[in-house]
């Protein structure tokens, strides 16, 4: 299944980058004031169709489905255009996000870049693979420690963080790309302290941990689930597995 999921991203993604370099398309937005292009909706429809001809799961999407929220123990987690933002300021970093969800856990990603035909993706249990072929985050270095961010306002409490894991070097994305970067090994830390929904995390958490990280949800201590009430993350520290983050979450719940 993993070669067809693949393709499939990959359909989306010509379709959303065709968009993207023609330059002709607008800004609408959602109920929830976020953007949404046709590069989204288009992409939603590739994606959303594909997998109806491999599989029986249903699919829950950013564009549609979040009734089939946790009525099934199996379901596609799926963001057709992950980073419409970088999409609309012309910044190359979207990705297309497919995830399969069972038991509350993702057992299979995919991510897309759209303008660099990049893909990342793994299956619980059998490796990340990316764009030069397995993946392992073998970080150890705890005195210069390298964080990736999304390119939201800096707060008090992210820089308190960064200040704690004695981090030097910051850089930004505006997708689950970070999640990429994290397994390729190039970053020690993704923290996220802001909520954010199951489908921006999905597939990168499960790249991200097969390259050997850890996703943990800052509300429980434990590592992020899916399908919970409402499909919303509540802040999550994506790290390298050999990071001692228990200072962190002591802090965040006292």
């Amino acid at each position: 299944m993993i070669e067809d999921i693949k393709r499939l991203a990959q359909t989306a993604g010509r379709e959303i980058n065709a968009i993207y370099q023609s330059r002709d398309w607008t800004v609408s937005l959602k109920e929830d004031s976020s953007p949404v292009t046709e590069a989204d909706l288009r992409a939603n429809e590739i994606i959303v169709n594909g997998l109806a001809k491999i599989s029986d799961d249903p699919v829950i999407s950013e564009e549609g489905g979040h009734e089939l929220i946790t009525t099934h123990p199996r379901f596609w987690l799926v963001d057709p255009l992950d980073g419409t933002r970088d999409f609309v300021a012309r910044r190359d970093t979207f990705v297309v996000c497919i995830a399969l969800i069972e038991k509350n856990e993702p057992i299979l990603g995919v991510i897309h870049s759209p303008v660099t035909d990049e893909l990342w993706w793994a299956i619980k249990g059998q490796g990340a693979f990316g764009p030069a072929g397995s993946l392992m985050n073998t970080r150890t270095d705890s005195l210069n420690m390298a964080a990736v961010g999304s390119r939201s306002v800096p707060s008090q409490r992210m820089q308190t963080l960064l200040e704690e894991f004695k981090v030097t070097r910051v850089e930004h994305f505006g997708s689950a790309l970070k999640f990429c970067k994290m397994a390729e090994g190039h970053y020690d830390l993704y923290p996220r302290l802001g909520p954010m929904m199951e489908w921006d995390t999905a597939a990168g958490q499960i790249i991200a941990e097969e390259a050997g990280c850890k996703v943990i949800d800052l509300s429980t201590g434990e590592r992020l689930r899916y399908g919970k009430p409402g499909l919303a993350n509540h802040g999550f520290v994506c790290s390298r597995a050999n990071l001692n983050l228990e200072p962190l979450l002591r802090r965040l719940k006292s």
